[in-house]
């Protein structure tokens, strides 16, 4: 009876420990799928907005007004680089591309910023600077896209938030 019960503990504490290393492997795994998207962010001044990528990898970014369903497609951004967007040439890139949209400053609190990881994750960095997994919905250019290949985003700077060599 004794050896019956000490074989069921056992098998208890097994099971537990088997358990508990899969929970780790698994929080280990989403630590590692978020480093990459720890090192993407941006951050607003009263007139600008620099869009800064950490990473010694590309990331596809946007930015978005989610409430309007506006993006500006900022392409791919080089490792290590940071690229600084006066407001006023945000709103002057919208004007040109699409005529009938018009954002106010008090909309661009609001922006995120969409990325995608070289695993092809997409996150969305939300203006109060929460991280959270995004499905990386295609937007087509038109109605709600504006593309920026203006000088500004081809000329980026070193972001100081870069790890890498």
């Amino acid at each position: 009876m004794i050896t019956v019960i000490a074989a069921l503990g056992g098998l208890i504490l097994g099971v537990r420990a088997e358990q508990r290393a899969d929970r780790d492997e698994k929080r280990a795994g989403e630590l590692s799928q978020r480093a990459f998207a720890e090192q993407v962010d941006f951050y607003r001044t009263p007139s600008a907005v620099v869009v800064m990528n950490g990473n010694p990898h590309p990331a596809e970014v946007r930015l978005l007004l989610p409430e309007r369903h506006l993006w500006w497609d900022l392409r791919s951004m080089e490792p290590c680089k940071q690229i600084k967007i006066f407001t006023d040439s945000l709103r002057a890139s919208l004007r040109v591309q699409l005529p009938s949209e018009q954002v106010t400053d008090g909309e661009l609190p609001s922006l995120w910023l969409e990325f995608q990881d070289p695993e092809g994750r997409s996150w969305v960095r939300t203006g109060g600077g929460a991280l959270l997994p995004s499905p990386w919905k295609p937007a087509s250019h038109g109605v709600h896209m504006v593309d920026l290949r203006e000088t500004w985003n081809k000329a980026p700077e070193d972001s100081p938030v870069c790890d890498a060599p």
